[in-house]
């Protein structure tokens, strides 16, 4: 089995979301991952029920301390729909128990700078 599989299986992930990379540094011990979500899918907006393209995405850094026995770090960008309020589509590895905890996000970053 391949690591972007197994990490795949681990987190459940699965269409419309997709691990693009995995990059493991054995001297720092820390594992990144890459999950990318397919926009062209038809989705369902899990609020409101309508389907259709989504309107932008925010880029987010979710942080895990013991994760196959390293710091890992998953990055990926979330779609947000602005269907009913502008919702964030709703990521596998945020599911409780997970304890994937996110960092700031790059919109609560750059409002933070202000």
């Amino acid at each position: 089995m391949d690591l972007p599989h197994l990490i795949s299986s681990t987190l459940g992930i699965s269409p419309p979301w997709q691990i693009s990379s995995v990059n493991f540094d054995s001297d720092g011990q820390r594992l990144d991952i890459t999950v990318d979500y397919d926009a062209s899918a038809d989705q369902v907006c899990p609020h409101c029920g309508a389907h259709g393209a989504h309107c932008d995405a925010v880029a987010e850094t979710w942080f895990h301390r013991d994760f196959f026995r390293h710091a890992t770090y998953l990055h990926t960008r979330v779609p947000q729909r602005n269907c009913c309020g502008g919702h964030a589509m709703v990521r596998p590895w945020t599911r409780p128990g997970s304890k994937f905890v996110q960092l700031a996000s790059a919109a609560a970053s750059s409002q933070h700078e202000r």
